[in-house]
């Protein structure tokens, strides 16, 4: 996936750069609105984290222009003001997401993926073709249950051509989307990184080679071979042929040449009708891998795949070392800037500050923000917040108290960043079994967690656990579970586990929450229930009685492949349901025609019932009255869709019998909620 970063600050940048480069991202970077118009119109982007301030323009003003030019890469807005008419403004130019410095960077990569995900058009959690499985969110790639360990550059080759099984790339585009803009590698470097990896793809054990070569056009991802696996000899007379193919596109031919004229656009891909399929296989649990003048090598799936995560933790490691240095190259300058912002403190004391000067160091404070932030200091990006906030005050009469009160803040920063950054990494998980499911805990109580630990294999559960929200989120950062237990009070800090639900349910509404807590007054369960959690369970509680709980919340959420019958007289709504729906499993049956109600009734025998109130011909009211008064179907669950929340509607919608009541416009979390809570399924 490759990301446009337009941020001024050279600390900023090249720390978040340095983080996103080891989760496979692929980064290009700009400094000011020109540049970043120059290649957001260049180079296809999959999301655009932009400043809101710039030195030449607005960054809002920029989103807006992006916009306007008909831009329509996810936008994140990354900025030090908090007023919430700054974040609205934001929203109205075009911007999808907003978070302000300093930040965590494992909420800045967890909002990154989730805007990544809502305008991916594959929303699977893993992309898989055959045997061959990738995992965008743990950087993993498996092949028949082994673990496959490829360079970034054929990684990224691998996750586009699987997330975009119906599109033709040719070289020139290939090398924009795994390429920065400061590598400048000619065409022949994509032929050299396909045909390595091909070679490890055949090497460790896929018969069937997925990436096609179109002479003169390009490469894309084959189909899925529908026949059986071929045997040994059919595979090996194959690979013979496919060897010979690439050998004579790897020494350069007629259709070589013709691909590197400009026959379409540059950044764009020809669209064609061949899908591949999207269904996992069974993958074996063992097998072997073999290199070329290296000895066999046994590896079970678990090992690999244990061995996969130790990969990813020397890189996280490896970036967390870099951010370090620059940290220590950034001193000179850093001191400079305290160096300025003392001087301006000085002219504040004499009252010479001239407006001009206060503008210097507010922007100088602001850019302070941003930069201690990156490199993992929330106290002194928050000291930087206050001695902007101040610089902001312009009464003459104040400025000897305000001098005081900087020189202060001032004083507190120059000892905090005496300290060396913090980064947590996350250590390598432990081997799992395939039919394990991740649950993580965050509590702070080690007695629970002991305990839990030692019951979860009883479940066919992998606990991982943390210990505070701020652990919670980093391991968030890399960790994609299948369930969260989350208590909402902790030692040491001032926020509530309520935060952290508000934004689990935001950046990840399909992954179930347990809340278990002692708090269990009504006021709580209320607001906990509000954010959209699962499951509420008091303490004291056993291991048992949760592990219990979850499980039964992942049977419901495992089951879904219930029918759902949707009737509306709105074709887009209905494509939108549709499309929101079907990624979860569930088999959706749309209905335009009120009409037609009773036929597709009975030939669909649906699980559920979504019907619109207001319809021409029969409204949704009536029909529900006409299901409930069925002997056949007066269980079937009703829950009714209206743009009308006045009291009268929704009287005559329950007293009909609807089960539920949802009002447009729909938000897909919640309803997605609302038909989970139902448990005929």
């Amino acid at each position: 996936m490759k990301l446009l970063i337009v941020e001024d600050d050279k600390d900023t940048v090249a720390a978040l750069t340095t983080s996103l480069v080891a989760q496979q991202f692929t980064v290009d970077t700009a400094s000011d609105n020109r540049s970043a118009l120059e290649l957001a119109e260049a180079t296809k982007y999959d999301l655009i984290v932009l400043d809101a301030m710039l030195p030449d323009e607005n960054g809002i003003r920029l989103c807006r222009q992006l916009r306007m030019q008909n831009q329509q890469e996810p936008i994140l807005l990354l900025t030090g003001k908090v007023d919430p008419a700054d974040r609205i403004a934001g929203f109205e130019a075009g911007a999808d997401d907003y978070i302000t410095k300093p930040y965590e960077l494992s909420e800045l990569l967890a909002r990154i993926r989730a805007l990544l995900r809502r305008g991916s058009t594959v929303l699977t959690k893993v992309l898989c073709w055959g045997q061959l499985q990738l995992d965008p969110n743990n950087c993993e790639v498996m092949c028949q249950g082994k673990g496959l360990h490829l360079t970034p550059k054929e990684y990224k080759l691998l996750e586009l051509f699987l997330r975009h099984p119906r599109q033709i790339f040719d070289r020139r585009t290939l090398l924009d989307r795994i390429c920065s803009i400061d590598e400048c590698p000619g065409e022949e470097a994509i032929t050299t990184q396909i045909r390595g990896l091909r070679r490890k793809l055949q090497m460790a054990g896929l018969n069937s080679d997925p990436i096609e070569t179109l002479y003169g056009l390009g490469y894309r991802l084959k189909s899925v071979p529908e026949k059986p696996e071929q045997s040994p000899e059919d595979a090996k007379t194959q690979r013979r042929k496919d060897t010979e193919v690439r050998g004579r596109e790897e020494t350069g031919n007629i259709f070589d040449r013709v691909s590197a004229l400009p026959f379409a656009s540059r950044h764009k891909s020809l669209q064609v009708e061949n899908v591949a399929s999207k269904t996992p296989t069974s993958s074996s649990q063992s097998g072997s891998v073999q290199g070329a003048g290296s000895p066999c090598l046994s590896i079970s799936a678990s090992s690999s795949s244990y061995s996969l995560n130790e990969n990813r933790y020397d890189a996280e490691v490896e970036a967390v070392a870099a951010i370090r240095q620059m940290w220590q190259d950034s001193q000179e300058r850093l001191q400079g800037q305290l160096a300025k912002l003392e001087e301006a403190i000085a002219h504040l004391f004499t009252k010479t500050l001239t407006p001009d000067g206060r503008q210097f160091a507010q922007t100088i404070a602001h850019r302070l923000i941003g930069s201690l932030g990156a490199f993992g200091m929330p106290q002194a990006a928050e000291l930087a917040r206050q001695i902007e906030r101040t610089l902001k005050t312009p009464t003459a009469a104040v400025q000897s108290e305000e001098a005081v009160q900087l020189k202060s803040l001032l004083g507190q920063l120059r000892q905090v960043i005496q300290q060396l950054p913090t980064f947590a990494t996350t250590a390598p998980t432990p081997v799992l079994k395939s039919s394990d499911r991740v649950v993580l805990l965050i509590d702070d109580d080690t007695d629970l967690i002991e305990r839990m630990q030692a019951n979860a294999s009883n479940w066919s559960i992998h606990l991982e656990t943390v210990t505070d929200l701020t652990l919670a989120r980093q391991r968030l950062q890399y960790l994609t579970p299948d369930a969260i237990i989350l208590d909402l009070t902790f030692p040491n800090t001032t926020e509530s586990g309520l935060t952290l639900l508000a934004q689990l349910k935001h950046q990840f509404p399909t992954i179930p929450v347990l809340v278990l807590t002692g708090l269990g007054d009504l006021t709580k369960r209320v607001e906990v229930t509000r954010l959209g959690a699962n499951v509420f369970l008091q303490k004291p509680a056993t291991p048992t009685e949760v592990f219990q709980a979850v499980s039964q919340l992942l049977h419901r959420i495992d089951t879904i492949n219930a029918r759902l019958l949707i009737v509306d007289d709105d074709p887009a709504l209905l494509s939108m349901l549709e499309a929101q729906l079907q990624p979860w499993g569930f088999q959706v049956t749309t209905l335009a025609d009120s009409s037609q109600f009773w036929q597709y009734l009975e030939a669909t025998t649906p699980d559920l019932l979504l019907l619109d109130v207001a319809m021409p011909g029969f409204s949704g009211i009536e029909l529900c009255q006409v299901v409930k008064s069925d002997p056949r179907w007066s269980r079937l669950p009703v829950l009714l869709l209206s743009a009308h929340a006045d009291a009268d509607t929704l009287y005559r919608a329950l007293a009909a019998g609807a089960d539920d009541y949802i009002l447009k416009p729909i938000v897909e979390a919640d309803l997605i909620q609302r038909i989970l809570n139902f448990n005929s399924w």
